[in-house]
């Protein structure tokens, strides 16, 4: 494939890109109708393949391949698809974060005109949002300094969450060793990181900041996670219970 035939199909591929749209959905005939108006001329079967392989698997963009003839259309303002570490970091900023972003920075809630203003001075908009970060302080807990070995143990924590797994701990503080929990939730506390557990087959569910688990690992057993248990509702109604101090070796709750 020579050079020019190279940019010229790369460039077809971006403009149907950029033509399609993210409020309404969008056929092929209607993309090809479009890029003839911009002196690209591509046959529907040309369009539908860059569609199809390129650009509903790289970019965010959906198909309705349940409508006859297809119809596509762009699903969010962030132009690349997001990997799934990049997605959390997404969701967890959203969640807990988005109160404390400025509207100003904020591209994806702010009106049209002011991101089209960002946008046009890009590098500005870059240097305000690093100074931006400078100025604000979380205190949250820094794991970066912790052990090895403290490492290792919120590794299986999170190991064990994701996968509904057993833990095996040892912890001289709460005087248990070797025994199997299941992991219910992780809480964030402004200078301490919380798991929430419960002992096999026991109702109780108790919360221990991770520093004071000696050992843990993963085990190879499963256990079925209770559906009608949500962990951030659980430590508002901790709070407002009255229990607000979060830093005694094991605390017993019933939800």
């Amino acid at each position: 494939m020579s050079n020019k035939t190279s940019i010229e199909g790369l460039s077809a591929l971006l403009h149907t890109l950029m033509l399609i749209p993210q409020h309404r959905w969008i056929t092929v005939r209607e993309l090809q109708q479009q890029l003839a108006l911009i002196d690209i001329h591509r046959t529907t079967r040309s369009i539908k393949r860059y569609l199809d392989e390129v650009i509903v698997e790289v970019f965010n963009v959906e198909c309705d391949s349940m409508s006859m003839p297809h119809v596509y259309r762009k699903t969010s303002e962030q132009l690349l698809k997001l990997n799934k570490q990049e997605m959390l970091y997404w969701q967890l900023t959203n969640k807990y974060l988005q109160p404390l972003i400025p509207d100003a920075l904020n591209y994806g809630q702010g009106r049209s005109s002011e991101r089209d203003n960002l946008l046009q001075d890009k590098a500005s908009a870059i240097s305000k949002e690093q100074l931006w970060l400078s100025k604000v302080h979380l205190n949250l807990p820094n794991t970066r300094s912790w052990s090895n070995k403290q490492q290792q143990i919120l590794g299986s924590v999170h190991e064990a969450l994701l996968n509904n797994r057993m833990l095996k701990v040892s912890s001289q503080a709460l005087q248990q060793e070797q025994t199997f929990i299941e992991p219910l939730g992780l809480s964030v506390q402004c200078d301490a990181l919380l798991l929430l557990f419960r002992l096999s087959d026991q109702h109780p569910i108790h919360t221990v900041a991770l520093p004071l688990i000696d050992e843990a690992s993963v085990s190879t057993f499963s256990f079925t996670y209770p559906s009608d248990f949500n962990v951030e509702q659980f430590m508002l109604d901790l709070e407002e219970a009255g229990y607000p101090e979060f830093h005694s070796p094991m605390r017993r709750v019933n939800p």
